[in-house]
């Protein structure tokens, strides 16, 4: 591990969450590795690993395949043993504790859910705090929460059997199953991979929900990118080894990789994903006296509605796209589409216009590498 990777993850135990201003002294590390390594029969899966998961973020581990992050997670709650290292849930060296016990105590998510294809969904839901005693009563107002919470009904899903619940309904139990002791902390190894496209994006969305919602620290791991970037407050990339690549938001991963193999990782698709991670800020607007200060917000111009400021760029594409086709425009690819330009709100009050240019002035700023403040603008900043 270099200095400078070792200064960024060691530097993330002492930071709290951006813009928090929280200290090492006042706030730990939900979870720590420190100077971890795994071996298997001389090779090595894990190399050296330290990393801080901070309270109540979700940190996504992604990477190509067999870069270590399962066993990384895996390590988490001790379903692998670390060959070397300590890993601290909290202040608790997890090494020295009950596995058993541990496990209770830490939610954990996988690709092909695991339900008790014997037990209800209620049942299922119900495994730990059954394990940790709980009488009915507490138990069953636990389930129904839990079921509410990730959307379904009580009254028609606590007596189904897991055969007879969708892909994407399956993968709903096993994360109020996980979430039922009300853990700490949540380990998610591929948790959306085997639901269908549009499946996965509306539980992504649902589980972005629910994690704001409880406050959850989530350390998940993927192979998409695309999930990851839109997922995580804070990305890490690793290589082979567990290698920590970048460590880093989301829109600093896609803007500005930190090595080869972290722009190989993002590769084709990138503009796509710096255009749903990025804002619109005031530098990018084309300021006009006349225009801006003018109160109330005008109402639509002909070209289409006003946009925003602070809306995501894809957003911008999308509005300007609309005003190029709309009635009146000038035909897409001539001089008049390409000069397309509509109004910027900011609090009721016109601010001054975007255009096709603002875009491409926008895209530069995020990728331009003295473009500090990039780095806090991932999916933590728009919560």
């Amino acid at each position: 591990m270099t200095d400078h990777e070792r200064g960024a993850t060691l530097s993330s135990r002492a930071d709290g969450p951006a813009g928090s201003g929280v200290g090492h002294a006042a706030m730990r590390a939900a979870i720590t590795f420190d100077a971890v390594r795994k071996e298997y029969a001389g090779s090595v899966a894990v190399d050296d690993l330290t990393l801080a998961v901070r309270p109540g973020e979700m940190l996504v581990l992604v990477g190509p395949s067999g870069c270590g992050k399962s066993t990384t997670l895996r390590m988490a709650n001790r379903l692998v043993e670390p060959t070397a290292g300590r890993i601290l849930l909290g202040d608790e060296d997890v090494t020295r504790a009950d596995p058993v016990a541990l496990r209770r105590r830490i939610g954990y998510v996988i690709q092909d859910v695991g339900l008790f294809p014997h037990r209800t969904v209620a049942q299922n839901v119900a495994t730990v705090p059954g394990l940790l005693g709980w009488d009915r009563a507490r138990t069953r107002r636990r389930v129904d929460e839990l079921l509410e919470l990730v959307g379904l009904a009580p009254d028609r899903y606590a007596r189904r059997w897991p055969h007879e619940l969708s892909g994407g309904e399956r993968q709903r139990v096993g994360v109020a199953r996980a979430l039922a002791a009300d853990p700490p902390v949540l380990l998610m190894d591929e948790p959306f991979g085997a639901v269908d496209p549009v499946g996965r994006a509306r539980l992504q969305s649902e589980f972005l929900r629910l994690q704001r919602e409880l406050g959850t620290t989530v350390m998940m791991v993927t192979h998409d990118v695309d999930e990851a970037v839109r997922m995580a407050d804070r990305v890490v990339v690793l290589s082979a080894g567990a290698h920590v690549e970048q460590l880093a938001p989301p829109l600093e991963v896609v803007a500005r990789p930190a090595s080869p193999a972290v722009a190989d990782l993002v590769g084709r698709g990138r503009t796509a994903r710096l255009l749903a991670l990025g804002r619109l800020e005031p530098g990018d607007l084309v300021t006009d006296a006349h225009v801006a200060g003018a109160s109330p917000a005008p109402d639509p111009a002909p070209a289409g509605d006003p946009v925003r400021l602070g809306a995501e760029l894809g957003d911008v594409v999308a509005a300007l796209t609309r005003a190029v086709v709309a009635p009146g425009a000038g035909a897409p690819g001539t001089a008049g589409a390409a000069a397309t330009a509509l109004p910027v709100v900011d609090d009721g009050r016109v601010v001054g216009t975007v255009t096709a240019e603002s875009v491409v002035r926008a895209l530069h700023r995020l990728t331009a590498a003295d473009a500090g403040a990039a780095g806090d603008a991932g999916r933590g900043a728009r919560r």
